[in-house]
């Protein structure tokens, strides 16, 4: 009779922790299949532009449904995928792009893997200056990006903390909100969040 309980008990101890290494096993495989296709999709559309000297459209739609058809291609996991396009200038070459990725993992529960792109061309780059915009939340970088001079800073997702509510974006030293939409970068950039 002990034999079986310790057998049962062994089992039972093996199946979580084959479920546990399948579970992170699986995570790492989605994220690198993400990092995998947005860097193909990203540098392969931005090669198009290059090739074609611009599109026939003088917009940026064209660059994203090349993105877009480039990466949905190279995916192959069976998951709800959010593309959101935080730059695209087919006159500049920049491709900004992150994808979020919801799954299930092995045991049901819902995840989500995020993966962020940038890929400015190389011929492109000498024309402007670029320059790093990064957010902070309690002194961490919470999100950051890099534009080109002369552009409006893009806001990012409001960060949440707890027992808390996000107010606005201000420069550091400043007290008043810094209006992202009027914002022209000239110069690298930190703003920092402000909660009440």
């Amino acid at each position: 009779m002990k034999h079986t309980i310790y057998g049962i008990s062994l089992a039972v101890i093996t199946m979580l922790v084959v479920a546990v290494v399948m579970g992170l096993s699986g995570r790492n495989v989605r994220r690198n299949e993400m990092e995998t296709a947005l860097n193909a999709a990203a540098e392969q559309s931005l090669e198009q532009l290059k090739m074609k000297k611009g599109y026939k459209i003088e917009t940026y739609q064209e660059l994203i449904a090349d993105f877009n058809q480039s990466l949905f291609l190279q995916m192959e996991s069976d998951s709800d995928i959010r593309v959101e396009v935080l730059a695209a200038d087919i006159e500049k070459g920049l491709l900004d792009v992150r994808i979020t990725e919801d799954y299930y993992n092995i045991l049901g529960k819902k995840e989500q893997a995020i993966c962020r792109k940038s890929v400015i061309l190389e011929e492109y780059t000498e024309k402007r200056p670029y320059h790093k915009v990064t957010f902070l939340v309690d002194g961490e970088v919470y999100d950051q990006y890099t534009i080109c001079e002369g552009e409006t800073c893009v806001q990012p997702q409001n960060p949440k903390k707890e027992n808390k509510t996000f107010c606005y974006w201000k420069k550091p030293g400043e007290d008043q909100e810094c209006k992202l939409e009027q914002c022209v970068c000239t110069d690298d950039l930190v703003l920092e969040a402000v909660f009440s």
